[in-house]
């Protein structure tokens, strides 16, 4: 079956059919032959295509069934119709097509193929109260086409249902596998080349998600706040379980990917839930991104899959997400966090030890506010309510002076709140699960003997969730 047949064969049961970009006439003329469609109505904006399109149509004897109509979208469609086609063009073209013919549409069922730009298409219509009844994915001629089925309705979607179809994701078709195979193949050719951190951080997370596409993975997330900032769910199954937020490092620059989905596939396998938080698709300055985090928090909270909350933050990712436990009212957060692992984090603004980096990239204009920094230098913030901790790191760590841990752990010691602390004699920064999922290639990494630390985090865990 071709792509105009599959369209055809959509409109099955309608009275009458308005296509919309109908060029040659063949989705009409299939429609009334094979799929018994009583009337059509071809719309092209061209005179040609509609010429070729009569003759067509003379040819399969439908002159009296199809009326072919000049115009720009449905402004001169005059005759009622119960379903619309709109194929051919891309997503934004359909989008403004669409919308300008709005007030036509009420009652009908819209099938919609866009030859780029799906995702619009999808966001436009659940915007203006329609609902996917069904998905297609095929390649027709070697090019991929995603072909959609609207009625009126509410539904909620998230970011991944929009981006990629909430059937089409989960059917799994043979040429959606195929598309996004080509994809993966795509990125891995590019990554080794790139050496922009912020991009390549950017690339690895979009192949990660294209992997969970082609592997069937479930997936989900949300914008918080209307921003570019979102959170993503990583969640074992639909039961009740302790859900673990992870914050991502990345110098408070970028969220990087070897601490996001390699960490939360991880945990999934110990049976936790995860949510990783992208904090910095945006670079909002302080405090923003902690606000975001404590909104991500809180939303994720009133998920019934949530049965409690434990935070994981590696470098200034931990940073990000102790302060916005410590100073949870400024944040407005509601959550409480009882359990805290923390990876080779950001703590002191102490000049002898601070990540400038981090500092510089959080603050922007206010990084002179020596009040403002005293204030996040965390270690000068802990009290005895701080959540039980597990800390780990590196004694050689390049980027984060091990003094960051240290300091935090003594502010621990003093204010006789609980903690657990690893300090591996070797290894450099950002090695997240020091193994190969999460190193992205880089064999420096990658350590066995660093490693344990997950298998130490989730003893710790299981001791602390028992007792």
């Amino acid at each position: 079956m071709d792509r105009i047949d599959l369209l055809a064969s959509l409109t099955a049961g309608s009275t009458c059919v308005c296509d919309i970009g109908c060029d040659h006439g063949y989705t009409l003329i299939s429609a009334i032959q094979n799929y018994h469609v009583k009337r059509g109505i071809g719309v092209d904006i061209r005179s040609l295509p509609l010429q070729t399109a009569r003759e067509n149509i003379r040819k399969a004897h439908l002159e009296d069934r199809i009326t072919l109509v000049l115009s720009d979208g449905l402004s001169q469609v005059e005759e009622d119709f119960d379903t619309l086609v709109i194929s051919g063009m891309g997503g934004i073209l359909i989008c403004d097509i669409l919308n300008r013919g709005l007030w036509k549409l009420k009652n009908k069922r819209i099938i919609a193929s866009a030859n780029c730009d799906a995702d619009l298409v999808r966001d436009f219509l659940y915007q203006k109260g329609f609902r996917l009844i069904s998905e297609r994915a095929i390649f027709d001629k070697q090019q991929y086409y995603e072909i959609m089925e609207f009625a009126e309705g509410v539904a909620h979607y998230d970011v991944y249902d929009v981006c990629y179809g909430p059937y089409l994701r989960r059917q799994r078709d043979p040429a959606f596998i195929r598309h996004y195979s080509f994809k993966k193949e795509l990125l891995e050719n590019i990554l080794p080349n790139m050496n922009d951190e912020r991009q390549k951080a950017q690339k690895m997370a979009e192949l990660e998600v294209v992997k969970n596409l082609i592997e069937g993975q479930n997936m989900e997330k949300y914008w918080i706040q209307n921003t570019k900032n979102y959170y993503c769910t990583y969640f074992v199954d639909d039961t009740s379980r302790p859900t673990v937020i992870i914050c991502p490092g990345g110098g408070y620059k970028y969220t990087s990917a070897r601490e996001s989905e390699p960490v939360a596939k991880a945990l999934n396998r110990y049976g936790y839930h995860a949510v990783v938080i992208h904090y910095r698709e945006e670079l909002f300055a302080y405090p923003t991104p902690q606000d975001h985090v404590a909104a991500a928090i809180d939303e994720v909270s009133r998920d019934s899959r949530v049965k409690m909350l434990i935070g994981m933050g590696f470098s200034a990712g931990g940073h990000c997400l102790l302060e916005t436990i410590l100073h949870a009212n400024d944040h407005h957060l509601q959550s409480r966090i009882s359990l805290l692992i923390l990876g080779y984090p950001v703590i002191t603004d102490d000049e002898r030890y601070r990540h400038c980096g981090s500092f510089d990239q959080l603050l922007s204009e206010k990084s002179s506010n020596s009040q403002l920094r005293r204030y996040l230098s965390l270690e000068t913030q802990i009290t005895k309510e701080a959540p039980d901790l597990f800390l780990w790191g590196t004694y050689t760590d390049e980027s984060v002076s091990v003094m960051n841990s240290l300091l935090l752990l003594e502010a621990y010691r003093k204010a006789g709140a609980n903690a657990e602390y690893h300090n591996f004699y070797f290894g450099g920064h950002g090695l997240s699960l020091a193994d190969s999922s999460s190193s992205g290639g880089d064999l420096k990494k990658e350590s066995p003997y660093i490693a344990r630390w997950f298998d130490l985090a989730m003893e710790w865990l299981k001791s602390k969730l028992n007792h």
